[in-house]
């Protein structure tokens, strides 16, 4: 990444806060194991996200993974105990941000020009 080029919104990053936001709403998840899978499975993104961002190296799996995951949301959403139009549409997009991001890291062999995360802490 250039140091002159300006860094692009950062997919994983909205897709994190968006699922974070989803899984402390107790009005869209009634389960807590559906709630607890997204908390597991904001870890793995979190993970995967300052891994792409480090190196290239991971990249191929990065992009498995964020597919599966996203294909794990959807079918969530149609699973739910009370499944309603707006879990469905919000796991929707995120699910679209998930493969948007693993398309990117598939046909890129870059580190993406991606924002680092709002989150992120120095060492």
């Amino acid at each position: 990444m250039s140091a002159n080029a300006p860094s692009l919104a950062n997919p994983l990053e909205s897709a994190i806060v968006e699922l974070q936001a989803i899984a402390d709403d107790r009005e869209l998840f009634k389960s807590s194991i559906d709630a607890g899978s997204l908390r597991r499975m904001l870890v793995h993104l979190s993970n995967i996200n300052r891994s792409v961002l480090a190196s290239t190296q991971d990249h191929v799996n990065a992009s498995k993974r964020l597919n599966d995951f996203a294909f794990t949301l959807t079918r969530m959403a149609k699973n739910a105990e009370l499944p309603n139009d707006v879990l469905t549409a919000r796991m929707a997009l995120v699910a679209a941000a998930l493969r948007a991001a693993s398309e990117e890291l598939a046909r890129s062999d870059a580190v993406p020009n991606w924002r680092t995360p709002a989150h992120a802490s120095s060492p």
